[in-house]
């Protein structure tokens, strides 16, 4: 774990400038329990107590079988770090020392040299603390002692003087209570996809600073058009001066643009205060021939400048360097129809949201902050055509690598507050610990290009005023506790750092029609205002009128269970996987989860407990039937697309599903497993989200309705003509029975109805059967052509559920395997049906990497499909685990 830090360095002298200087206080500490039972235990910082106490074996696995709740004592104990360390004249020689960690979880008294030099309340804020009068020339000591999360919230619970519902989680979730009290990951204490593992521990970087004038501790960048030629950069930097001393130096600019360096100097001259933060503001104009727009991944170049700031008062200089993109964003809402509209542009360029909810990257905090995790979920999200990810309002800001990642990939970023699911508790101490957060956290992350929302909370205006949490015999007192939180406190301390800064109260909201109604909606989540959260697990969700017809859809999903290697890294015990176990529901967070689970699938398929290794069946049934149901209810809201239906409803710019990864291994909503794993969802996102799609549903009436849409954007103003293609195939043969075409004008952002086709009738006519039967014979397989060439994917609907269509007994196999680039470790992989087969899926099992495509439709005989490894590995190697299942298996029947 150590060496996944970003290392704090000692700075040097360089041609005789004095820079400020740092300490890293990481590595090698120790850990004792407070009553004496463990004590000098070895501890790694950054870190945590889980992945300590797992180190020294004190505890095992906490992810393996039961250990969730087996090692539920540990958070109910105080634990102490210590360590100790030498400190010499160039150090203490500096007028301001202060020790500072960037990350707390969360309780803490902290002690140097057995003295109390201050206490932290809050995981989500930067700690400094002035240790200049108790250090000392050579060793010293620090002590962080760890107050129990779990007894801290439930003292806590009683000073806001009734009660702050929900006051614990659902018994399911075999979970902590009083998590709304604290300022802390809220899904540490279990959520209905997680476990309970209420971490302690110092989870970011501890150093020590020494400077005689200054260190810049933030700077944060907004962008303006000021014309058509220029953009007006305004640079506000934040920089901590000696206390009592009047800051006076240069700061000195430095942006790369793609023409040259541009060079602003500042002279500083500024009082101290009482806060120790002195603010200077800097405005300077970039012609915009000089530089390229920052742009959402499918819309152009994530295009990153680098700007440096260097603070130099007399021969000391302190300097910050970030990297920022020149875009313009705004929230659309403007009426339409019944209702507003509600989509995101960028640089004047309406772009249709695509993507996934993102819950912390670990459960740990300290796992978290792995940069080579981060960049496997991200460049995952990336592969799948997403350009927005919602980063969730129960988990944590991610750290400074997450959002550098996001700008990179140019993946937008709609990120909430730290306030999920709950009311939450107004009295003064708790809203100033607010303050102090939301004022770290605008400044630390402001800047980043990707950032594009605020939202102040998750569903905590729809379960107010739903009464979600039996709230309304009290809804005056606790609409006043809302607005005094979200609006006098988070949106308050928000705009007072920057106004040009888009931020939505809550999510779902109605937008501006909430704060028309005083920012708490008699209706939240009504599909003509806003973004909504849908769910629903009880009806057919290959049935469009299952959903909403909603301006942005923010959030919805469906479960499933990842593979069997995936589970056997917490289990040992096979019969464990299956379905009914104890062990599965001890995993089973969400209440009456494997009901619906076995409710949704029976819709499409048919379950049968008796045959062999059920477990694998029910398995692959539930990947299936949460990869189609995204992919049907995505399409549905892709296909309105820049359309409005009769009732008003529509115009639809945002398709955020839930949820993209893990934080265990467990039945959840995640396309990617707690292993890193692609579900067949996450390969199925790679076509429901490319920029150009083709894709259609049946009505109550049995009209198929086809739409096609594009979001190229070198359509913005201009139109393609194309043909889509309607073919008709039958399940028992490889030969076409149906063809029509059909010419289409694309149009940028425009959903576009191909035909509507009344879909038996028309079946029985290309010989599929009697008009009862037709639907379960054949199926429509569409395509969309640009000339010769296919500009979407294929895209199969079947006329009926799967368990009605009359699938035939097929073979798949794989034929072969070359390896196509060694140095890339890429492969090919040729594969051989003799019968149209669906949700072919292959796996590699312990060789990690990624297929081109899977859990696809083979309506040929042959196919190939590349798989690139993750790590060198020969044809021999890949041959030996390589296996490939369908459905049309009778393995699977």
């Amino acid at each position: 774990m150590a060496g996944w830090r970003k290392l704090v360095f000692f700075a040097t002298n360089i041609l005789g400038l004095s820079c400020l200087q740092l300490q890293d206080l990481g590595g090698q500490w120790s850990l004792t329990e407070a009553t004496g039972k463990y004590n000098n235990l070895n501890a790694t910082v950054p870190g945590g107590i889980y992945t300590d106490l797992m180190q020294n074996k004190i505890i095992g696995d906490i992810f393996y079988g039961n250990n969730d709740t087996e090692t539920r004592w540990v958070a109910e104990t105080n634990w102490t770090y210590k360590y100790q360390f030498a400190v010499d004249d160039s150090i203490l020689n500096h007028s301001t020392v202060n020790i500072v960690f960037e990350g707390l979880d969360t309780f803490a008294t902290i002690l140097v040299n057995d003295v109390e030099i201050g206490t932290s309340q809050n995981m989500f804020v930067r700690y400094i603390f002035d240790v200049k009068d108790v250090l000392k020339l050579g060793n010293n000591n620090i002590e962080v002692r760890f107050a129990s999360p779990i007894i801290t919230a439930k003292e806590l619970s009683s000073k806001q003087g009734y009660d702050v519902p929900p006051v614990c989680p659902q018994d399911v979730q075999n979970g902590e209570c009083h998590v709304n009290q604290i300022r802390k990951m809220q899904a540490s204490f279990s959520w209905d996809w997680g476990p309970a593992f209420p971490s302690m521990g110092i989870w970011k970087e501890v150093y020590l600073e020494a400077f005689d004038s200054s260190v810049i501790r933030y700077l944060l960048v907004d962008y303006d058009e000021t014309s058509d030629d220029s953009w007006m950069i305004t640079i506000s930097a934040y920089l901590s001066a000696t206390k009592g001393k009047t800051l006076e130096g240069k700061l000195r600019y430095t942006l790369e643009t793609d023409v040259s360096s541009i060079e602003q100097i500042v002279e500083v001259n500024e009082p101290s205060n009482d806060n120790d933060e002195i603010k200077i503001d800097y405005s300077f104009t970039v012609p915009k021939i000089t530089v390229r727009n920052w742009w959402p991944n499918g819309y152009g170049e994530a295009k990153l400048y680098a700007l440096s700031a260097q603070f130099q008062s007399g021969s000391e200089v302190s300097s910050k360097n970030i990297k920022i993109g020149f875009r313009k964003i705004e929230i659309v809402q403007e009426p339409i129809a019944s209702g507003l509209s509600f989509y995101f542009k960028v640089n004047d360029v309406p772009i249709f949201a695509k993507g996934a909810n993102e819950i912390p990257i670990d459960i740990l905090p300290e796992k978290g902050q792995n940069p080579e995790t981060i960049a496997k979920i991200l460049e995952s999200a990336h592969a799948a055509n997403m350009n927005m990810l919602r980063v969730w309002g129960g988990g944590v800001y991610e750290s400074d690598y997450f959002y550098q990642k996001t700008d990179e990939l140019g993946i937008l970023v709609w990120q909430d507050f730290m306030f999920a699911c709950a009311m939450y508790p107004t009295y003064p101490e708790f809203l100033n610990n607010v303050r102090v957060e939301i004022r770290h956290q605008i400044k630390r992350l402001h800047s980043h290009p990707s950032i594009a929302l605020w939202a102040g909370n998750n569903e905590n205006e729809i379960a107010l005023m739903t009464d979600w949490y039996n709230t309304k015999k009290n809804l005056t007192l606790f609409k006043n506790d809302y607005l005094k939180l979200y609006i006098d406190t988070v949106r308050s301390e928000l705009l007072n750092i920057t106004n040009n800064v888009l931020f939505l109260s809550s999510s779902p909201s109605n937008g501006e029609e909430s704060e028309e109604e005083h920012y708490l909606a008699k209706n939240p989540g009504d599909p003509l205002f806003g973004d909504v959260h849908f769910y629903n697990y009880l009806v057919n969700s290959l049935v469009s009128t299952t959903y909403p017809i909603p301006r942005f859809a923010s959030e919805y999903g469906y479960q499933s269970l990842p593979d069997a290697d995936t589970w056997l890294t917490v289990t040992d015990d096979v019969d464990n996987l299956d379905p009914g176990s104890v062990f599965m529901y001890h995993r089973q967070h969400h209440v009456l989860g494997f009901a619906e689970n076995s409710l949704l699938i029976g819709y499409q398929l048919n379950l049968n407990k008796s045959i062999p290794d059920y477990y694998k069946t029910y398995i692959f049934y539930s990947q299936i039937v949460q990869a189609l149901s995204i992919k049907f209810e995505t399409e549905y809201y892709r296909s309105f697309m820049g359309r409005v239906d009769s009732e008003g409803r529509g115009n639809t710019m945002g398709a955020l599903f839930w949820q993209l990864n893990d934080v265990w291994v467990a039945p959840t909503w995640s396309g990617i497993d707690y292993t890193g794993k692609w579900k067949m969802l996450q390969y199925y996102a790679i076509e429901f989200f490319a920029p150009t799609i083709i894709t259609g549903y049946l009505d109550v009436s049995r009209q198929f309705a086809v739409y096609a849409m594009s979001e190229i954007v070198s359509l913005v103003g201009v139109s393609l003509d194309v043909s889509a293609v309607v073919e008709v195939y039958s399940w028992s043969s490889f030969e076409r029975v149906g063809f029509s075409e059909y010419n289409v004008t694309l149009e940028y952002g425009k959903s576009v109805e191909v035909n509507v086709i009344d879909t038996d009738n028309y079946l029985q006519s290309l010989g599929c059967g009697s008009l009862s039967e037709a639907r379960t014979n054949c199926f429509f397989y569409l395509t969309l052509l640009s000339g010769n060439a296919v500009i979407a994917p294929h895209n199969l609907i079947m006329a009926t559920s799967l368990k009605q269509s009359n699938l035939t007994k097929t073979t798949v196999e794989i034929v072969s395997i070359r390896q196509v680039d060694t140095q890339a470790k890429k492969f090919e992989i040729s594969i051989q049906a003799d019968g149209v087969s669906l949700f072919v899926w292959l796996d590699s099992h312990q060789i990690r990497g990624r297929f081109s495509e899977n859990g696809f439709a083979q309506i040929g005989p042959t196919k190939n499909v590349s798989f690139q490894a993750e790590e060198a590995t020969s044809v021999a190697e890949l041959e030996t685990v390589l296996t490939i299942v369908h459905l049309n298996n009778a393995e699977y029947q």
